[in-house]
């Protein structure tokens, strides 16, 4: 009996008080990510968490790490001349890392330029 008096108190407060003061939130009208990008984008996290998960090996003058998640392998290090071939700039470690960040922050595009490059705070 005593719950009941003291609902019906609470319950007749919140009648008395009204709901002048409350506004509805804006609803959002641009989709952040669908269901599906946000499971890329938490198994992809997942895949960073994991202990060990670049190795590296050396091939003659050139030091390569290899993504054991991915299968991908890269060039991480070399002499400052095989740098400046081509092939080597491609295949470097560097250039992997800003495209695999560029194809993870697609989804924001109001924080990259055109480029991908991320747009200064302001």
């Amino acid at each position: 009996m005593r719950r009941l008096a003291m609902f019906l108190g609470l319950l007749s407060s919140f009648a008395v008080s009204g709901c002048d003061d409350y506004r509805l939130a804006d609803k959002s009208k641009e989709v952040v990510i669908s269901k599906e990008e946000y499971e890329q984008l938490k198994a992809s996290a997942a895949l960073a968490k994991q202990v060990g998960r670049y190795q590296v090996h050396r091939e003659g003058f050139r030091t390569w790490r290899l993504d054991t998640a991915t299968g991908r392998s890269c060039l991480l290090l070399t002499t400052e001349a095989d740098w400046k071939s081509a092939g080597s700039t491609a295949s470097s470690c560097a250039s992997e890392d800003l495209n695999e960040a560029r194809e993870r922050h697609r989804l924001y595009p109001s924080l990259f330029d055109e480029n991908g490059n991320p747009l200064p705070p302001k």
